[in-house]
């Protein structure tokens, strides 16, 4: 027969530890305590390796805490210890297996320390039990594009441009997953996408740089080709929009600007097609 909650309550007291076993328990918590007090202590010093065995005494006297696991992991990370770092958040994520924070903390010390291989693995963890975690997505495409898996890279960057489509700084990452593959038109578009969804941001100014960076690249080849084509270099004079686009150039409007004020008459001057005037700054 099931008891009462009254009764349920009266047996849970009776099996409660001793006051004994509680002053155990607050002596235990106290030393815990003072050496995470000395480790922070010692943080704000600079004295990492003192931190760092002050932590691990706390965590051999007291219970496992992902908290506790995290400030180890952040002391061995500042003090170069990169792998016992990776090992005190794996521990951290066990000890709460259902917070996402501490696997986001260990998917950054992996992507940061250049350990793409466990970023990926981790990542695909994550993914698992969280199908929408961005970050993890995030990582998982920048371990991908470090190891020049540029395809992978790509499709998860689509993978979160399908989650967030607005973030300018999804696409300036397939821009440059693009870029590195050498698809040039490609990565234009994506610059373009940069500026048209936040215009005024310093995102906005890195992809302004790199599609002049690109519009310079395709300059040189467009006027390199125009020597050496008649017929393309005629058609450049006509509708350079329409010439270049045959060829699968892409320009941005600065580079197109750029193009219309070249003198073609003087191309096969001593100074050639790549004189600095014939390109913008």
């Amino acid at each position: 027969m099931r008891k009462k909650f009254g009764e349920e309550v009266t047996e849970l007291r009776a099996i409660e530890p001793p006051e004994e076993s509680q002053t155990k328990k607050r002596n235990t918590y106290n030393e815990e305590a003072a050496y995470l007090r000395r480790a922070s202590a010692q943080e704000r010093k600079g004295e990492y390796e003192g931190a760092i065995d002050n932590v691990r005494k706390a965590i051999k006297i007291g219970q496992r805490k992902a908290s506790t696991y995290a400030k180890l992991a952040m002391l061995c990370r500042a003090a170069g210890r990169i792998d016992e770092a990776v090992s005190a958040l794996r521990t951290a994520a066990e000890c709460e297996p259902e917070n996402p924070e501490v696997r986001e903390m260990l998917l950054q010390v992996c992507i940061e320390s250049g350990k793409y291989e466990d970023a990926i693995k981790e990542s695909r963890i994550m993914l698992k039990k969280w199908p929408k975690n961005l970050y993890a997505r995030d990582v998982l495409s920048i371990a991908y594009l470090h190891q020049g898996k540029y395809n992978q890279a790509l499709r998860v960057t689509d993978e979160l441009i399908y989650l967030d489509p607005l973030d300018p700084i999804n696409h300036f990452k397939k821009a440059i997953i693009f870029q590195q593959k050498g698809e040039i038109g490609a990565a234009m578009i994506e610059y373009t996408r940069v500026l048209e969804l936040d215009p005024d941001s310093e995102i906005a100014r890195d992809a302004q740089e790199a599609m002049a960076s690109l519009d310079n690249f395709q300059l040189r080849q467009i006027l390199a080709l125009a020597m050496e084509d008649n017929l393309f270099r005629v058609k450049l004079t006509r509708n350079p929009e329409s010439a270049v686009m045959e060829r699968g150039f892409v320009l941005s409007p600065e580079g197109f600007q750029a193009l219309r004020q070249v003198d073609y008459d003087s191309l096969c001057d001593n100074d050639g097609p790549y004189r600095s005037g014939y390109l913008y700054n």
